[in-house]
């Protein structure tokens, strides 16, 4: 029977700096396991970015493309994409504004054009460049879109017009350079609601561990929202716990101080 449900971020929460899982998380992930707790991958990246983490950690349970995509034990439990008329006009405005668009699901992703700041969002997060295709979107359902915007007096000026032009997207800035796009109201939250829901784990209560803004949701809706030490004082204040940082041993410590390992 699960005893609860742990779910994590990856950057900056479960990886460490070479974006692999440590020996000692690994450790934690089959402690958790042993304890009849469910460990659940809850991130903005979509599944086929993170294959190589989910074989390390032996993870059944992901919520990916920040709650878009949600699968358990290799099934699909639900999948929210884009509506085609908005993918249009998104990249008709990104290619207006000479703003490099990705679009993705849990299949693949291509790019519409490769800049400098996809260069180096590809290189801090150890991953090779998407293929170019400006058509991509038009060909399969899309859970997610990239909008790559730094965070310049210019490129906040960008985000400010690109947030007011599609009201009924949700936006989640992943990085200085980079912005999630996904359907309307989907968020890490409501992707494990319905990993419970659809696995019949309602009643199982829940941790999340997170750093960025994209895991505030998960954080006020879980029973114990836990924050990282090196999260943002604002995403910090959103948890009900915070730990050490995630290069600091922050996963062990809060998992056994909630005694859950």
């Amino acid at each position: 029977m699960t005893k609860a449900i742990v779910a994590f971020d990856l950057d900056a929460t479960l990886l460490n700096d070479d974006k692999q899982l440590s020996i000692e998380n690994q450790q934690a992930l089959q402690a958790l396991r042993a304890n009849d707790c469910l460990p659940v991958i809850a991130t903005g990246r979509d599944r086929f970015e993170i294959a190589d983490i989910m074989t390390t950690g032996q993870f059944d349970a992901i919520v990916s493309a920040n709650g878009a995509d949600v699968y358990l034990a290799g099934d699909q439990l639900f999948e929210d994409s884009l509506a085609a008329t908005v993918l249009r006009e998104l990249a008709a405005w990104t290619a207006e504004n000479a703003i490099s668009f990705a679009v993705s699901n849990h299949d693949g992703m291509a790019i519409s054009q490769i800049d400098d700041l996809v260069r180096l969002n590809y290189q801090r997060i150890h991953r090779p460049l998407p293929t170019v295709n400006a058509t991509y979107f038009q060909q399969r359902a899309i859970t997610k879109a990239l909008t790559f915007i730094d965070e310049t007096p210019a490129g906040q000026q960008l985000e400010a017009t690109l947030r007011a032009k599609f009201p009924t997207l949700t936006f989640y800035r992943n990085s200085d350079i980079c912005i999630d796009v996904v359907a309307n109201g989907t968020t890490k939250a409501s992707g494990i609601a319905t990993l419970q829901t659809q696995a019949n784990l309602a009643a199982i209560p829940v941790y999340t561990f997170g750093d960025g803004y994209n895991d505030i949701s998960m954080l006020q809706s879980a029973d114990v929202g836990i924050a990282m030490g090196n999260a943002d004082l604002a995403v910090q204040q959103q948890a009900n716990y915070v730990t050490r940082r995630y290069d600091d041993h922050g996963i062990v410590a809060a998992l056994q101080h909630f005694k859950l390992i």
